[in-house]
């Protein structure tokens, strides 16, 4: 009795843990599946050139990229496993090694403009502390004369402190249409550099198909040449 009763809760045991490995090799499949299935379009397109405008905008897009190049990581690493057994795996493989380095150049453009939003709020900031230092200093009172002192002397510096007034405005106002004009500039580089990524990507999309459409052409052709050789063989043997 007490042998049937091991038997049977050894055998209850076996049971779970086939259905529990069965559940986890479901589990296993979704997700790869899942991965494979996986586009980086629709995160890019959440951040369009020239959409970052505020710090919390461009954290999130620096977490959406980060997000996204874990994915294609991990989406490229499932696709190496399922070419491996294939006949063409070579092929297989350069297909996956094509789509995981387009869809990091995808991201590229939106983790620059979100770096140098952030740059560039930086810079604004310590420009703005630096004009508000130097407002204070021109607000702030003469010393008191001395008992030395004439009126000859006060008026002289009173002349001085008037002149040094006008020569900080004249430096502030210099220094804030400096920074305008740079910040101008880095605005028109950064325009040219996404045009230029624009155009760059939609090239290599247009190689991608015309190698995507090679390599199915080599596949129709290595197909049909082993129908052939199937069918030779055949007749030879009848």
């Amino acid at each position: 009795m007490k042998l049937l009763l091991k038997m049977f809760v050894a055998g209850s045991i076996l049971l779970s843990s086939q259905f529990s490995w069965t559940q986890a090799s479901a589990l296993a499949v979704l997700d790869e599946t899942a991965l494979q299935a996986y586009s980086v379009q629709g995160a890019v397109d959440k951040y369009p050139a020239g959409s970052i405008h505020s710090h919390e905008a461009a954290n999130s897009a620096l977490e959406m990229v980060t997000t996204a190049r874990a994915n294609i990581e991990a989406r490229y690493k499932v696709e190496q496993r399922v070419c491996y057994p294939k006949f063409f795996t070579t092929s297989c493989l350069n297909k996956a090694t094509e789509r995981r380095r387009v869809d990091l150049l995808l991201l590229k453009p939106v983790e620059v403009e979100a770096n140098a939003y952030i740059r560039q709020a930086r810079v604004a900031e310590r420009d703005k502390r630096l004009a508000e230092k130097a407002a204070q200093n021109a607000g702030k009172p003469m010393l008191t004369e001395t008992p030395g002192d004439n009126k000859a002397a006060t008026d002289a510096r009173n002349v001085e402190n008037e002149k040094n007034g006008v020569s900080k405005e004249a430096e502030r106002k210099a220094r804030a249409d400096a920074y305008a004009e740079r910040n101008k500039k880095y605005v028109e580089k950064q325009q040219n550099l996404k045009a230029n990524e624009v155009a760059e990507e939609q090239k290599r999309a247009e190689n991608i198909k015309k190698y995507e459409e090679k390599v199915k052409a080599s596949e129709a052709r290595q197909k049909e040449i082993l129908e052939k050789k199937a069918e030779k063989e055949r007749a030879h043997s009848n």
